[in-house]
């Protein structure tokens, strides 16, 4: 026969301490567990983590940086974070012939060496690019809107250059993941 203790609260003997499990008791769920808030998180936590999409096609002869897409916004949840960014996209040139391509992102307006990539292009193909970079000194609060715009540019403006999804999974797409400090 099993036995049951049935109580309210479980004290020590003089009422002053906490009672220390040295077995987990069956039953127990992760649902009994706290639920952390990103206050008590320790640093280097991921605290949110959002994705977007550019558009599947974007093209400039510009040799001057010109906006793909429209920007986005980020809202921050936490005072103090940092953001790490990862920019994936194809750049597709359209020519055999040899020119430099361009492309940035702007975070609120100013572009970080971190987030901006030049290639030398010498064949018709698309080329999978990935850059990213850590931005610690942001001076964020919570609430605050980050804006994140996709830029690109050619060396010469006789040939176009190109993000595009190359009509594969690879897309352009932009990770924006806020980390504890």
């Amino acid at each position: 026969m099993a036995s049951k203790i049935k109580v309210d609260q479980i004290q020590t003997a003089d009422g002053s301490g906490t009672i220390a499990l040295q077995n987990q008791l069956s039953g127990m769920t992760t649902a009994s567990l706290p639920t952390l808030t990103s206050t008590q998180m320790p640093a280097g936590s991921l605290l949110k983590s959002t994705g977007y999409t550019y558009p599947p096609y974007s093209a400039t002869s510009s040799t001057g940086f010109v906006s793909i897409g429209t920007s986005t916004s980020y809202t921050v949840t936490n005072t103090g974070c940092a953001i790490y960014v990862n920019q994936a996209f194809n750049f597709a040139k359209h020519s055999i012939n040899n020119y430099w391509v361009y492309a940035r992102l702007l975070i609120d307006g100013q572009s970080y060496n971190e987030m901006t990539v030049s290639m030398h292009t010498q064949q018709n193909e698309y080329i999978p690019v990935s850059f990213n970079g850590l931005f610690k000194s942001l001076s964020l609060t919570a609430g605050d809107t980050v804006v994140f715009q996709m830029q690109i540019k050619t060396s010469n403006a006789s040939y176009a250059v190109a993000v595009s999804d190359g009509g594969t999974n690879y897309g352009n797409k932009l990770i924006v993941h806020e980390i504890k400090q």
